[in-house]
């Protein structure tokens, strides 16, 4: 059974989108992962990144539309490695086919569809109001 790892990435490339011969989407999400180590001063610092790819199935299209390269999203996937070959040469990469993949909040906010639309209705409900109170009379 593969390994089930969960963290937070920093998206470093747009999200690339493909279909399978059935026409199933998936996407592929370059990202980076750093630590902090302490220098021999005791100064906190950035080690070097260590860049993965994620995989995404289920949702591919919604992460196209949601995150831009910036972003950090937070994943749950299986660690996955694959072998390929490039010009004659034997290479392999890992990577985190993701079950799970959300919008980091530690940095930024998200807007949802749902957000977005709720706001329109608030801002709508609040320019009814703010009519209704301004009018000379009683609008019922």
């Amino acid at each position: 059974m593969l390994p089930t790892i969960s963290g937070e990435f920093g998206v470093v490339k747009e999200p690339e989108i493909k279909f399978t011969d059935k026409g199933a989407a998936w996407a592929k999400i370059r990202c980076s992962a750093k630590d902090r180590k302490r220098d021999a001063q005791g100064n906190w610092t950035d080690a070097d990144p260590l860049y993965i790819n994620i995989v995404v199935g289920n949702g591919a299209e919604n992460l196209v539309e949601s995150v831009l390269p910036g972003d950090s999203i937070i994943v749950t996937g299986r660690l996955k490695m694959r072998e390929y070959e490039v010009d004659g040469q034997k290479k392999q990469e890992y990577q985190i086919a993701a079950d799970t993949v959300g919008v980091s909040m530690r940095w930024n906010t998200a807007k949802t569809p749902r957000m977005i639309e709720s706001q329109s209705s608030i801002t709508s409900a609040v320019a009814v109001a703010t009519d209704a109170f301004d009018a000379t009379e009683i609008p019922f």
